[in-house]
């Protein structure tokens, strides 16, 4: 192997040619254009639905032919997404269906993956005449209308996740697709429930309703505790009408609809865990994912009913399928938008996601993603991409050729967690929003490395140096003493704005416990007072970027130059702007860091980075992402503590624009590491190798 010499921050490279990674990528992209790409959707779908071109039923016949297949292998796909169940029904389906099972055959031998497509919603204009009985299936209103799915598909229906009928069909679409397509993938798509005031409120869920409550509050004291009566009978769901629209609430403080809130979350994750954990008890080698798309500006929780961490252990991966979230300065704003923190979760919660559609956003993917292991699978979130726009670039090559040494294995180095809690994020619509992506856009863009935790999280929080909560209105009086326990013992507790001045049930505190115990209520300056052997820091605000403002705990904001937020489209990534004192908030968040950050870079604030120790290897690699397109990066300086024992042997640096990686000079002092990253692009990898 070939190793370039960098000295005094200037990469000795021979003049610049083709490199390998774009010879083989523009060698795929001749033969894709020759590949007619396979569609997760059934021609009868195009065909009910409309909006597809006059040619597509004859380019609809090529992605089947096994000609078509052998393109794709000879171009070096190894995964795909085949159309299986669109819920038309099963045996309305099967024509398609058959076209599946050869093309997976097909596929299996040419040593690819094979996924398959699985709708959340029923037609009922065929299904209802396979299956009369799915009618009584059916979501129902407050008015107990059907839910429909959206814009003019009227003809497609939710089915309620509290009937056990439907996923007992569900699972009869399944052994299809295990035992006939014999599928190494399953994704499950339409995983949401439909906003208030279309929420479910058949019989089936209010009966759901009560055995939830009961189950939570056992006694009648616990119910009379919670909601003034003491029997759960007595409850009944709020209703809408146009003077108390949902779109207009700002705060969820009605105990019943809180609880519904919760009951809808816990609904529909019961329902794709019942089905996930069906999948994995007739074959463990299957991977199955859920569309349950990341983490944004609206409260998703409020909204669709998808609360992530209730999956925890029970999907293998998910997508965003989202609009307006593509990787990007914003051209009109300046804010660097990302889906960062979702990749944060998702290896919080064990799982990873299948996309990247623009050399941006897989340079994100390479950075950030988790790739999970699934036994008998391999590994997912790598780079089996099949579409010819994402799949043959430059990044995407030098992806295929590294993956497996240097991106599988890995588990990310964080100082800082920041929390996430259940009744913050669920029963503020948007107040909670703008200082929690505010703050983590800071620890974003100035490189700090964090994990964003919840709930589920909390007995671990002794491993992080710093926890920040950043507007977590509610806490319970439960996670206030674990949270000064901690302080207590070392660490150290950023809170800011109006954390902790609610209690879990959003009732408003005489006083802020954690304001209190440190002596700082009332302060209006960054405030860091010591507890027992850590510290407790106030940040009062986290004010919104240059053209918007914001009032402490309320999530008003004026648009940067447009039409003001919707509470349903809460706080949108164009308005992800840095707070206007990011560089004050920055300074106190690293210097409470006892030891000092783990890595300190004197890169623009448009570079991101990612922190990751691969032990199998002996190696930690540093991931670099610039955002800025319009420019390459000049040389800049990285300090990293050492995250293994033995001494450094070599620091390398590989990048797509270079066909060998490069040898970076480095000192080593007082257990940190020194080196220059040269000039970069979009994408750079370190790998700091120890004896």
């Amino acid at each position: 192997m070939i190793l370039l010499i960098v000295q005094a921050g200037l990469l000795c490279l021979p003049a610049r040619g083709e490199t390998r990674f774009e010879k083989s990528a523009r060698k795929k992209q001749e033969i894709a254009k020759k590949i007619d790409w396979p569609s997760h959707e059934p021609l009868m779908f195009y065909l009910r639905r409309g909006r597809f071109p006059e040619n597509w039923t004859a380019f609809y016949e090529r992605q089947h032919a096994p000609e078509n297949v052998k393109l794709m292998a000879d171009a070096g796909v190894r995964w795909g997404r085949l159309h299986f169940y669109k819920g038309f029904g099963l045996q309305t389906e099967m024509p398609e269906i058959e076209r599946s099972v050869k093309m997976a055959e097909v596929m299996h031998k040419l040593g690819m993956k094979v996924s398959v497509y699985v709708a959340g919603t029923m037609f009922i204009e065929s299904f209802y005449r396979e299956v009369p009985e799915a009618a009584n299936w059916e979501q129902r209103d407050q008015v107990n209308r059907a839910v429909p799915y959206s814009d003019t598909q009227t003809y497609r229906h939710f089915a309620c996740p509290n009937e056990p009928a439907y996923r007992a069909y569900m699972k009869k679409v399944l052994d299809v697709a295990i035992h006939q397509v014999k599928t190494d993938e399953i994704f499950f798509d339409n995983v949401f429930l439909q906003p208030e005031p279309t929420s479910c409120r058949c019989d089936r869920c209010q009966r759901a309703f009560k055995d939830f409550l009961r189950r939570k509050y056992l006694t009648r004291n616990d119910v009379a505790a919670r909601f003034g009566y003491p029997d759960v009978e007595w409850i009944k769901v709020n209703e809408w009408y146009h003077f108390n629209r949902p779109e207009d609430i700002q705060t969820i403080d009605d105990p019943v609809l809180q609880e519904w809130v919760a009951f809808r979350s816990e609904s529909l994750a019961r329902h794709c865990i019942d089905l996930y954990d069906y999948i994995k008890s007739v074959n463990p080698e299957i991977a199955v994912g859920f569309n349950l798309k990341g983490i944004y500006g609206t409260n998703r929780i409020w909204r669709n009913g998808v609360y992530q961490p209730l999956y925890q252990g029970k999907t293998d991966f998910a997508c965003f399928d989202v609009g307006g979230m593509e990787a990007r300065l914003d051209a009109r704003t300046g804010a660097l938008v990302s889906e960062i923190r979702s990749f944060k979760m998702g290896r919080t919660l064990g799982f990873t996601y299948h996309e990247a559609d623009t050399p941006l956003e897989l340079a994100v993917s390479m950075a950030f993603n988790y790739q999970k292991p699934v036994a008998g699978y391999g590994y997912l979130g790598g780079p089996g991409i099949e579409g010819p726009e994402r799949a043959f670039t430059a990044e995407a090559e030098f992806f295929r050729e590294y993956n497996d040494r240097y991106f599988t294995d890995t588990e990310n180095v964080a100082d800082v967690a920041v929390l996430r809690t259940w009744p913050s994020m669920a029963y503020s619509i948007t107040g909670t929003q703008a200082p929690m992506l505010l703050m983590e856009q800071v620890l974003i863009q100035h490189r700090v490395p964090f994990d964003i935790i919840f709930d589920q999280q909390m007995d671990a929080i002794g491993r992080y140096k710093a926890v920040v909560v950043p507007g977590q209105e509610s806490l319970s009086s439960k996670w206030v003493d674990r949270l000064t326990e901690y302080a207590r013992e070392g660490g150290s507790l950023i809170i800011s704005g109006n954390t902790a001045d609610y209690n879990e049930c959003r009732q408003k505190r005489e006083t802020n416990p954690l304001l209190s115990v440190a002596d700082i209520s009332g302060s209006t300056a960054i405030v860091a007072k010591a507890l027992g052997k850590g510290k407790i820091v106030y940040i009062p605000r986290v004010p919104v970027g240059v053209g918007i403002t914001q009032s402490r705990g309320t999530g008003d904001e004026t648009d940067l130059g447009g039409p003001e937020p919707s509470r349903r489209s809460g706080f949108p990534a164009d308005r992800w702007v840095l707070p206007k004192n990011h560089q004050e908030i920055y300074q106190v968040v690293a210097g409470s860091i006892r030891g000092g950050l783990s890595l300190t870079a004197q890169a623009p604030l448009t570079t991101v980075m990612e922190l990751l120790n691969r032990r199998k290897t002996n190696e930690t690699i540093v991931h670099f992402v610039n955002f800025d397109d319009k420019r390459t990066l000049a040389p800049f300086a990285v300090r990293l503590k050492k995250q293994m024992d033995g001494r450094v042997k070599s620091v390398r640096l590989f990048a797509p624009e270079s066909d060998e990686p490069a040898q970076l000079e480095f000192t080593e002092l007082n257990g940190r590491v020194s080196f220059t990253v040269p000039g970069m692009k979009r994408y750079s990898m370190i790998v700091v190798s120890h004896q």
